[in-house]
């Protein structure tokens, strides 16, 4: 078989090689065509490339201009609603603040008003408790209560008006209270509260508008005392000049009956105690104005309760009448035996600075307001 493979191909070289010396001859020229063509077809598509990219380029330059505009239509109009929606925001969050601030306002209101409510809570227990204690108390509080009122009201009438009578009164009608409530418990204070009583009835009592009313009245009847005058002495008479009805004593009664005559033309008398001189009305009226200062004097101590001032006025006022005024007269007289009649009395007192009652009445009140709130936390 191999040598039959041989044989056909040793026929077929000469052939074949006649062949190739055709085709390279054919080759170079169709080659050559093939290149020009080729040249030509290329020239061609890079003529059309290049206009195909001449009209994309020019289409692409003008949609690209249109799409600028739209791009900045819509840029301007994105700007425009951006800027509305910051507004929109700066408003919204204006109005978010408002409305922040309203709600912290109307919290510190609601917190006000919850405060307010609370110590309105806190008043109303408290009234429920002084209510309730009020209840819980019985009538003998109530009854201590008035004496506590009654002894400050004397307290008062004694201290600041210095009415005696009125403050004895008081606390009369206070013991008369305790007496009335009839608890064994109260008996050491009714017992300060008898101190007191009694040591106002032993302070002594003072007739202030009956000691007015006097020297007032004195006032009036100044202007009808009468002033002293000049008082003369007598005449010392040492001798005898009176004519005896014995004949025998003729010569003796001829000696003063001489002597009577003689005596007549020049007339001198012979006194042993000094004259007064008379006052003139002036002095008169000035004498009758110091007595009625004295006598206002005396009135105003009264009011004030100044014993000294009182005596010292009194005392200038008897000394004047003794002095300048005649005792002899009766209006005189009677003058100065009231002006002695009222510097006895006593325009001032020295009264108790606290009562004994008050300070254990306040002490037995705290014990019993105690108990009833002890009572009450108990319970």
């Amino acid at each position: 078989m191999t040598d039959n493979n041989t044989e056909k191909q040793t026929l077929i070289e000469p052939n074949d090689a006649v062949n190739d010396e055709q085709k390279t001859v054919e080759e170079p020229k169709k080659k050559s065509k093939l290149l020009i063509v080729l040249i030509i077809i290329c020239f061609l598509l890079s003529l059309c490339c290049l206009a195909f990219s001449f009209y994309l380029y020019k289409n692409t330059i003008v949609a690209n201009g249109g799409y600028q505009h739209k791009v900045d239509a819509l840029s301007t109009q994105l700007t425009t609603k951006i800027e509305q929606q910051n507004a929109k925001l700066r408003q919204s969050k204006s109005s978010t603040d408002k409305l922040k601030t309203q709600i912290e306002q109307l919290n510190l209101q609601l917190l006000d008003e919850q405060n307010k409510s609370k110590l309105f809570s806190a008043d109303v227990e408290t009234l429920q408790r002084k209510f309730a204690e009020a209840n819980s108390r019985d009538s003998s509080d109530w009854i201590l209560s008035e004496v506590e009122y009654l002894i400050n009201l004397s307290g008062r009438k004694l201290w600041l008006e210095h009415d005696l009578r009125s403050s004895l009164a008081l606390l009369q009608a206070a013991d008369k209270r305790i007496i009335a409530m009839g608890d064994p418990s109260l008996n050491p204070l009714r017992r300060a509260l008898l101190e007191d009583i009694n040591t106002l009835e032993a302070l002594p009592t003072r007739d202030i508008d009956g000691i007015v009313l006097a020297l007032s009245g004195l006032q009036g009847r100044v202007d009808d005392l009468n002033v002293v005058g000049l008082e003369m002495p007598e005449v010392s008479d040492k001798d005898n000049k009176n004519v005896s009805g014995d004949v025998a004593d003729w010569e003796t009664n001829l000696n003063k009956s001489w002597s009577s005559f003689v005596n007549n033309f020049v007339v001198i008398n012979h006194r042993d105690e000094p004259v007064e001189a008379l006052i003139s009305p002036d002095q008169a009226w000035y004498l009758k104005e110091n007595l009625r200062s004295d006598l206002s004097k005396a009135e105003f101590a009264v009011y004030r309760e100044q014993q000294d001032i009182y005596d010292l006025a009194l005392k200038s006022a008897m000394d004047s009448v003794e002095l300048f005024y005649d005792l002899e007269d009766r209006n005189n007289r009677q003058f100065y035996s009231v002006i002695k009649r009222l510097s006895e009395q006593k325009v001032s007192v020295s009264y108790p600075d606290q009562f004994k009652s008050a300070p254990l009445l306040s002490r037995i009140l705290k014990q019993r307001v105690s108990k009833v709130f002890a009572i009450e936390s108990a319970e």
